[in-house]
């Protein structure tokens, strides 16, 4: 017979195979089925806020990452991911704020410096922009979005447009 603790296993686990795997409707149910059994666990709110995010729906995707907030305090990808889910809701003061509190937090944050760096060239303060996408490669040379970003915030800069 299995119990609460496996079946809340068993459910996160395969609401994180499901968001691992794309399908992102699916993740949000099983890890909403999981918060039922664990309404206090701030990884199974941010793991929601998650499948939410990329599966399009963020009004919700914040507040299941301000739930896991309140639960377990800041931390710089959860404060990202909360900024991301504002911007995508065109949310562009409050989520400047909360990615500029990731970077407080964990200076080195790609994901946050990008995201902020989006922000910025979206408001036409293009150094601020170009500061924020070379520090975004600085701590991950690798980071496509992070790089075609930077070259075409170069170019704003040089009166060229992308």
């Amino acid at each position: 017979m299995e119990t609460s603790t496996d079946s809340l296993l068993t459910l996160a686990r395969a609401g994180e195979d499901a968001l691992a795997a794309g399908r992102h409707e699916d993740a949000a149910q099983y890890l909403a089925a999981a918060i039922k059994l664990a309404p206090s666990s701030e990884d199974l709110f941010f793991n929601l806020g998650l499948a939410q995010l990329r599966g399009g729906h963020a009004h919700d995707a914040c507040k299941s990452f301000e739930r896991a907030l309140e639960l377990g305090g800041e931390k710089a990808d959860l404060l990202c991911n909360l900024g991301l889910a504002l911007f995508e809701q065109g949310k562009l003061t409050e989520a400047e704020a909360w990615l500029s509190r990731a970077l407080v937090l964990e200076p080195g944050h790609p994901e946050a410096a990008n995201n902020l760096g989006v922000i910025m060239f979206r408001r036409g303060q293009y150094e601020q922009a170009q500061t924020l996408f070379a520090r975004a490669l600085e701590h991950r040379s690798n980071y496509e979005d992070a790089r075609i970003n930077l070259r075409d915030t170069l170019a704003e800069l040089n009166g060229n447009k992308p």
